[in-house]
């Protein structure tokens, strides 16, 4: 069935003059030329959440400077402290478990803003009409345009975003690993208004002359079959992207993402052929993204033009218990880092193309620290097993390794609060014992340091033993260590003497006076024990397993009232900060 627009068949009746007036008048009601402001709006929504968490890191940076110059507070600061923390009581709570699933961010701030992205997007993009012109020859449906142009407006976001060194995490102080899901998230928008771009030309080219029309199209029209392999390479990303996918195959989703990111680079700037200038966002996503590489080339990696150009670092491998191993770099000279901050540890001569990250367990007090840099590793598979496996033979290896970091970590100073916890579970000792370290030999305001750490057997304790002791004997009181043992069933007595009695029997064994607790416990109530000794600014450090960080941050977002309800509380507190660390992704 022929399409009409005023009586003229919109294919048959191509050449009659009144259908040149009738695109003229269509052209004239929305040009074709006036649809890059989409684009435009695309990037200034992106620029303007950038500049509104820039502002709130320079008010951290100002805010932690300040008090640890004068310990005092004023009618500003008490303002704005109410106001994160109310911020902080929505943005902590967690996601439902199950919509995880589907992408969603475990933070429901996170999920919120992403929610507020969509709606932006979807309705800059859908709202305004008319989608469609009268007829496909009066020009390229309005919906198209719009749609495809803010999908290329949201590209340079996607590759800054990609980055482990890159801008934005320069401007806002949020890490990499943590801008990664709003990297996915981009992406994955971007997939969506390219299908909302590609819908209206096959609708309306069936719609008009039939199948046969559309496959003319897309076998002789330049931007018809330009446009399919990008679509197909974004689709495929976001794809490969999803959780379950990177987790079971991660270093062939890792290889094929890098590969299939700079096709669909290429292929995009293809497709584009400079239309409504257009292609400007491409290069702009060029230039930073490549200015990025090569600051993190050579800043980052055995590129860096110093001593150690090019040359790769001695590291001790060492077995200290069931699945489990150190890795000891004795030469970091050139390398400084903060508490929290992990690197990609790539080793020679061992799946060289392999490159994990680990957080660094140990501090530099001073550069070329003999303690070197330390990893603690659990096996689990691939490069990390294959390690496992050597040791199981000789107990102690060394190995050439190429470090590539240190990166992550939390832009605020631990030294500006007066209270910090730490909770970790397993190896996420890893991230939580360097702020301990970092703490307990600083001369600060942190006045007390709860150390929580939940392990499977006793045996674990060894693995950071010797660092804790010194931990212990620099900050003396001001450190308190509980260890939390969940693969030994709690004992069952009628009297709590004999089970005190039996930790204490642990801790003689251990040589050590840590509270030592047996059974899995609740954190949330661990954390809501210690309140009482919460000072006017704390911090939480959370790292380990995701059920143990879904519930630190459910307990922090409860304990935003001690802030924002102080006066009906007395509790005098200011704020209750929350940094995790994971490397879900």
């Amino acid at each position: 069935m022929a399409v009409t627009y005023e009586g003229l068949d919109c294919v048959a009746d191509s050449s009659d003059p009144r259908y040149m007036d009738f695109m003229k008048q269509s052209q004239a009601a929305i040009p074709w030329a006036s649809q890059t402001k989409y684009a435009k709006y695309t990037v200034y929504f992106g620029v303007v959440t950038i500049f509104i968490v820039t502002l709130k890191h320079i008010y951290y940076r100002y805010r932690d400077m300040s008090y640890r110059g004068k310990q005092t507070s004023n009618l500003g600061t008490s303002l704005m402290d109410v106001l994160l923390s109310y911020c902080r009581y929505f943005g902590y709570k967690q996601t439902p478990k199950w919509l995880t699933f589907l992408s969603v961010p475990n933070s429901v701030g996170s999920a919120s803003y992403m929610s507020i992205a969509s709606l932006y997007l979807l309705c800059y993009c859908l709202v305004p009409h008319f989608w469609y012109r009268g007829c496909m020859g009066f020009g390229s449906p309005p919906l198209a345009v719009r749609a495809g142009l803010m999908a290329t407006a949201l590209t340079p976001f996607i590759y800054v975003l990609a980055g482990k060194s890159n801008a934005i995490t320069l401007l806002t102080g949020v890490s990499y690993e943590k801008l990664n899901t709003f990297h996915q998230y981009t992406g994955v928008a971007c997939f969506v208004l390219s299908v909302i771009h590609t819908i209206p030309f096959i609708y309306q080219n069936i719609a008009e002359g039939g199948a046969s029309n559309l496959h003319e199209q897309f076998t002789t029209s330049f931007a018809y079959y330009s446009g399919i392999p990008p679509l197909i390479l974004l689709g495929l990303l976001c794809l490969l992207s999803k959780a379950v996918i990177r987790k079971y195959v991660y270093e062939l989703f890792f290889h094929a993402h890098w590969m299939m990111g700079i096709a669909y680079f290429g292929t995009l700037i293809w497709h584009i052929d400079k239309t409504l200038g257009a292609d400007d966002y491409m290069w702009g996503a060029l230039a930073f993204w490549g200015s990025q590489i090569i600051y993190r080339i050579l800043v980052k990696t055995a590129f860096k033009p110093n001593s150690m150009f090019l040359r790769s670092r001695e590291a001790n491998l060492e077995k200290i218990g069931d699945g489990v191993y150190q890795v000891v770099v004795k030469n970091v000279t050139g390398l400084k880092w903060q508490p929290g901050q992990h690197c990609f540890l790539r080793f020679v001569g061992s799946r060289i193309l392999d490159s994990h990250p680990f957080s660094i367990a140990s501090m530099n007090e001073t550069e070329g620290d003999n303690n070197g840099m330390k990893f603690i590793i659990m096996a689990q598979k691939g490069l990390t097993a294959k390690m496992y496996r050597e040791l199981e033979k000789s107990i102690i290896l060394n190995k050439k390794v190429y470090i590539d970091g240190p990166y992550g970590g939390t832009f605020r100073d631990p030294k500006s609060f007066e209270r910090v916890v730490l909770v970790a579970s397993g190896t996420g000792v890893t991230a939580t014992l360097p702020f301990l370290t970092y703490l307990s030999k600083s001369a600060c305001l942190v006045r007390k340091v709860t150390f929580i750490w939940i392990v499977r057997k006793i045996e674990d304790i060894e693995w950071v033993k010797s660092e804790l002791l010194e931990c212990q004997k620099f900050g003396g009181n001001k450190v308190d260590i509980q260890i939390h043992v969940t693969g030994v069933k709690t004992v069952t007595s009628e009297s709590d003497d004999m089970e005190k009695e039996i930790e204490s029997e642990v801790s003689n064994q251990l040589d050590v006076d840590w509270k030592i607790s047996y059974g899995k416990p609740s954190v949330s109530r661990l954390l809501k024990s210690l309140t009482s000794s919460f000072l006017v600014r704390n911090m939480v450090v959370s790292s380990g397993s995701d059920s143990l960080k879904r519930e630190v941050s459910s307990t922090v977002s409860e304990l935003q009232a001690l802030v924002f309800n102080n006066d009906l509380r007395g509790s005098n507190v200011e704020e209750i900060y929350l940094h995790t660390e994971s490397f879900g992704w």
